[in-house]
């Protein structure tokens, strides 16, 4: 799930180690402009992308993938193999 905006959940399809919020760009706005991941966060939501060199989680869309920084994420529901550990589930309650 996302932290940011409408707290939107997503699922990711891959991790991009090879895309960083530095290296991130998109169009946004005239064509032909872009924009940087890290200014993008920053301008729209009022939220500053403190690791510049995480990997992004890659989200597959019907009409173009998007990415998505760890950092701005929030893991929802859990594992079948972790509700199946009853020792990990005393440690998160």
């Amino acid at each position: 799930m996302a932290r940011y905006g409408q707290n939107k959940t997503y699922k990711v399809s891959a991790v991009k180690w090879d895309m960083t919020p530095q290296t991130c760009e998109f169009e946004q706005g005239e064509v032909g402009k872009t924009i940087s991941m890290v200014l993008y966060f920053q301008q729209q939501y009022d939220v500053p992308i403190m690791d510049l060199n995480q990997p992004l989680f890659e989200i597959k869309q019907k009409r173009q993938n998007i990415y998505l920084p760890p950092e701005l994420c929030t893991l929802v529901g859990i594992p079948q193999r972790v509700r199946e550990n009853k020792r990990i589930m005393a440690s998160m309650r």
